[in-house]
């Protein structure tokens, strides 16, 4: 199942979005009631070839009283005659073409139905919120009348396109056109497309979107057919409509065909060579890859968010192409100067090939336009770090902690930093913050512990002594913990414990044990 028009843009929402977990609502609900209250409204939808052949199956809805009823579009696509059964088993030919939006891959057609024989569905006249509970009634595998519930992940608007309901909803094939109900017994969204190795990832279009399928001029079926069938099937959209299905199934051998054909067809289409660069990717053919995204580019270069620059970089970033990598993100800030993630991303590029300076140049572009900007702030300062100026690093990690207190990776590097001064008590409290959201973290305890161990007293000892057998219980073979452990008992005087810790070194890190054992008996 998959949207016919407007491909790409949904191609780039699949690539992007993420799933995010909410718990159901604790009302009471009466999901029971609400489905027994509409599945009379829902049909089995049986397409067939001009071979009277079964073609396909998906499913609909009632919309109005005298027999129009709503589904995806691709389910009608390609048939020669199409069949509505209703839940009390009767069938009926699909009679006309009332309306149709190509777009978002819905459409609206009429049978010869009594008036008021059936009832319809209505529309919600609102998207549904995040954590709503939500079921779909469709004919998965021909199954009629089959309910799947689950909540409601994300509701997400796509420029252009309108609102996408990510759901948990369990998705099948033939499910495509079932509506998505909520406790109302409304309907929020229909079925469009879902993804068959990743089950939370299920999409419908919102109810939004149907309100607009206004009765037009209405078109016959058998017309409709023949008008379909008139579109050139080898044009360029039409092939990667085709093979999207075979990407959103990570089946990209099959996939591949269609895109490439799509770029021969269409040689100036961006979109297709995006697509063609991701599948390349995908079967490990990375330089052809790189190529297709390069093409991509230069056919669209003004692209939202630099999605496509962020695509060639990596693959950059794979064959060492350091160059290409920073000019590419410099185009993408040439055409978005004010684009706070561009300057980011380029100051990235900067920074994986080692030009620090120019990646610092870039962080402060991206703080500049977005002030709270807390991932500039901590690669600003890991930017500083790397060219040994470690003052200017601890001021950008405080911005990044003003702007993000909970991140111990910040509070790590800072105290980092504050060691690489010697500043050791501020070091100290900054390791102890890190530790305190990470409190697991055994690089974190042993940086501690040597904070307090380059302090110089010994009172402070014990406590690096405790810090390092802290990171030792997290990683129980962390050479270089046992090392500094066996050093904090011999400045001690506690030489039977210090000979302890190089025995245990022996079988971990044997230059570390002979380094402690010299020390030992120097």
């Amino acid at each position: 199942m998959f949207l016919i028009k407007n491909w790409l843009r949904l191609f780039l929402v699949f690539l992007l979005l993420s799933v995010i977990p909410f718990s159901c609502p604790s009302a009471k609900e009466n999901l029971p009631e609400v489905i027994k209250k509409v599945q009379g409204s829902i049909v089995l939808i049986t397409t067939y070839n001009e071979k009277g052949d079964l073609l396909g199956q998906g499913s609909g809805f009632f919309i109005t009283k005298n027999g129009d009823v709503i589904t995806c579009r691709h389910v009608l696509k390609g048939a020669i005659k199409g069949e509505v059964q209703t839940t009390d088993g009767r069938k009926y030919a699909v009679k006309e073409i009332v309306a149709e939006d190509k777009e978002v891959d819905l459409i609206r057609f009429s049978i010869d139905l009594q008036k008021d024989t059936v009832e319809p569905l209505s529309l919600s006249i609102s998207a549904p919120l995040p954590g709503e509970r939500v079921a779909v009634i469709g004919s998965p595998w021909g199954l009629e009348a089959t309910v799947s519930d689950g909540i409601v992940s994300a509701v997400r608007d796509v420029q252009g396109f309108g609102k996408i309901i990510q759901m948990t909803v369990p998705i099948s094939p033939g499910s495509s056109g079932s509506p998505v109900i909520n406790l109302k017994g409304e309907v929020v969204g229909i079925v469009s497309f879902y993804l068959t190795e990743g089950q939370n990832l299920n999409f419908a279009v919102s109810s939004e979107r149907m309100g607009r399928l206004l009765p037009s001029k209405n078109k016959d079926f058998a017309q409709w057919v023949t008008s379909e069938n008139q579109e050139s099937e080898k044009s360029a959209e039409d092939l990667c409509s085709k093979g999207l299905p075979f990407v959103f199934k990570k089946d990209y051998t099959n996939a591949l065909p269609f895109f490439e054909r799509a770029v021969e067809i269409k040689p100036d289409f961006a979109g297709a060579y995006f697509c063609l660069g991701y599948i390349y990717d995908k079967l490990g053919r990375y330089q052809e890859a790189i190529n297709a995204y390069k093409q991509a580019f230069r056919l669209e270069p003004n692209v939202k968010n630099g999605l496509y620059g962020l695509q060639l970089s990596l693959h950059f970033f794979i064959f060492g192409d350091n160059q290409d990598s920073v000019d590419l993100y410099k185009q993408v800030v040439r055409f978005k100067p004010d684009d706070a993630e561009a300057h980011y991303s380029l100051g990235s590029a900067y920074d994986k090939f080692g030009h620090y300076q120019e990646a610092i140049d870039a962080y402060k572009q991206a703080i500049r336009i977005k002030p709270d900007y807390a991932s500039a702030y901590i690669s600003l300062g890991f930017a500083y770090d790397k060219l040994g100026r470690y003052r200017e690093a601890i001021d950008a990690y405080k911005q990044a902690i003003r702007i993000k207190s909970d991140d111990a990776w910040v509070h790590y590097s800072l105290g980092s930093a504050y060691g690489n001064l010697g500043r050791y008590r501020e070091a100290i409290d900054a390791f102890k913050q890190a530790i305190r959201l990470k409190p697991d973290d055994a690089d974190m305890h042993l940086n501690l512990g040597v904070s307090y161990g380059s302090l110089g007293r010994l009172d402070r000892r014990q406590e690096a002594i405790d810090a390092y057998k802290q990171a030792i219980r997290i990683k129980p073979d962390y050479a270089l913990a046992h090392y500094n452990l066996g050093l904090s008992y011999l400045y001690l005087n506690n030489k039977g414990s210090a000979l302890e810790e190089y025995k245990i070194l022996k079988s971990l890190d044997s230059e570390l044990a002979e380094e402690l054992f010299n020390t030992i008996y120097k």
